[in-house]
């Protein structure tokens, strides 16, 4: 295999396992708040607020959640480290979603 196929298919490998099947990312991703920002505002401790702030006027919220809920579900390590602010809920929210307190000492 010569490099330029090993780079071709490492990166359709990459972009199996981020956006599925597609290869690519979803359509709705086009219409998102987020289209222009810069992708360190939603992975920068300091910036939360700064990222839901642009999460909360976008058209696509929901599907965007939906995605990133989904893809967090295809595996435990992906759930455990979830991380960033995606769909207006950080990657604490995401893990209540995912792992969700049992009783009123889980949640102490």
């Amino acid at each position: 295999m010569r490099n330029n196929d090993a780079e071709a298919f490492g990166y359709r490998v990459l972009m199996r396992v981020l956006f599925g099947p597609t290869d690519g990312p979803p359509v709705w991703r086009e219409r998102a708040a987020c289209a222009d920002s810069d992708p360190s505002l939603f992975d920068t401790a300091g910036r939360i607020a700064a990222a839901k702030k642009v999460c909360a006027s976008c058209p696509v919220i929901d599907e965007c959640r939906q995605d990133q809920l989904d893809w967090e579900a295809t595996s435990p390590r992906f759930r455990a480290n979830a991380s960033g602010v995606v769909g207006g809920l950080t990657g604490a929210d995401r893990r209540r979603i995912h792992y969700p307190a049992r009783n009123a000492k889980d949640v102490a």
